[in-house]
């Protein structure tokens, strides 16, 4: 990883990054989110509050898997992967 001119995005530069089923990992990660979101949500119907608090950090990691997928793919690109 260091012999790529990758500027900044280097901190971002995982071994997930550079491996075949990228997309798998982040759509595995991204599905925890969903399902934080998706209990968040039906706890609504029980507590109210409480489960607003569970879906909004539910939406905010998956906010955060979406970014992480845009950083892994220019990293990529900059590596001539993609």
């Amino acid at each position: 990883m260091e012999s790529l001119d990758l500027g900044g995005m280097a901190r971002h530069a995982r071994a997930a990054t550079f491996a075949t089923n990228w997309k798998s990992v982040l759509a595995v990660d991204a599905s925890i989110g969903i399902v934080v979101l998706v209990i968040g949500l039906a706890v609504v119907a029980w507590v109210g509050w409480a489960g607003w608090i569970l879906a909004v950090a539910g939406a905010i990691y998956v906010g955060l898997v979406g970014r992480r997928f845009l950083q892994w793919r220019w990293i990529r690109r900059q590596a001539g992967l993609d």
